[in-house]
């Protein structure tokens, strides 16, 4: 298995993205930083040049014979395209949950998978994944850094698997991200949207269906799912506008009182730190369950 997808895929994005950053921020497409002290605009969509590599990227690998690709990559289209409509025109909970819902049996029909009870599963696990990375964010660096992360770990699972279609996703996700987080970092100059944080969970979730990784995949997406158990047992159903923002205060931040938890609130709630350091103790929990996913492949 070659490294060419994820160094293609860093490649591409690391050079695409301050145009793209340029190109929104030029338009007035911006997002405030809420946890700067001063209310900074920083430039919204820049996911897109993530999206646009891992097309090109995932692309290339189908016209030179990998097909099991293709669904994948319309899988792929069709959430990042849904991730810029929903920028501009706000899509409901419904119309994502269904959206969401029936491009994972889409996938699953595609993949190979058949049967009533697959398309059932598989549909409502795609929908959840792809929820659940674009809701484990907020913070510099969070979802672009806990997604690159989990990338490698699929990456790697794959490898050891010997799954090389998953491994091309895996990776090329991986090294598109990994190339984002250093414009998206602390301090960040571009956020990637929606567009940007809902492919993370599809191209998760295209490898590990693909290569049928069912339990490393598991362990990687434990980090999100407790954010969104956290999130739901605390506030139920919520969106951004309703979520209380956390309180910048002398450099540190503090979550304020009778608002929702999340994983990034449970070290918060422990005591007040800095941005990145509470980036990277969720950064921490994903590496940790990153590696027990590669332990079992080494170990199975």
């Amino acid at each position: 298995m070659s490294l060419l997808p994820f160094l293609a895929a860093f490649a591409l994005t690391f050079i695409v993205t301050p145009p793209v950053a340029r190109f929104f921020f030029n338009r007035g497409v911006v997002g405030v930083d809420l946890h700067k002290e001063g209310r900074i605009k920083v430039p919204e969509l820049g996911g897109a040049s993530v999206f646009f590599s891992v097309i090109v990227v995932l692309t290339y690998h189908y016209f030179i014979g990998v097909g099991e690709l293709l669904f994948p990559i319309l899988a792929l289209i069709v959430i990042g395209t849904l991730g810029i409509i929903d920028h501009y025109t706000r899509l409901t909970a419904v119309q994502k949950i269904a959206s969401f819902y029936v491009i994972g049996v889409f996938l699953a029909w595609g993949l190979g998978y058949r049967g009533a009870a697959a398309y059932l599963v598989i549909g409502f696990l795609f929908m959840a994944a792809v929820n659940f990375t674009n809701m484990l964010a907020g913070f510099n660096g969070l979802e672009i850094g806990t997604g690159a992360i989990a990338s490698t770990g699929i990456m790697v699972a794959s490898y050891l698997a010997g799954e090389s279609r998953s491994f091309i996703i895996a990776s090329t996700m991986a090294g598109a991200l990994l190339a984002f987080l250093y414009y998206n970092r602390f301090p960040a100059s571009v956020f990637p949207g929606d567009v940007g944080t809902l492919i993370i969970g599809a191209a998760l979730s295209s490898a590990i269906l693909l290569g049928r990784l069912y339990v490393p995949g598991l362990l990687i997406f434990t980090p999100y799912i407790v954010d969104a158990v956290l999130k739901f047992t605390s506030a139920g159903v919520m969106t951004r506008e309703t979520q209380k923002p956390t309180e910048v205060r002398g450099g540190k931040l503090y979550i304020p009182k009778d608002t929702n938890l999340s994983l990034a609130r449970i070290f918060l709630r422990q005591k007040a730190m800095s941005e990145r350091e509470v980036v990277r103790r969720v950064w921490a929990v994903e590496a940790f369950f990153a590696v027990l996913a590669v332990a079992y492949g080494v170990i199975f």
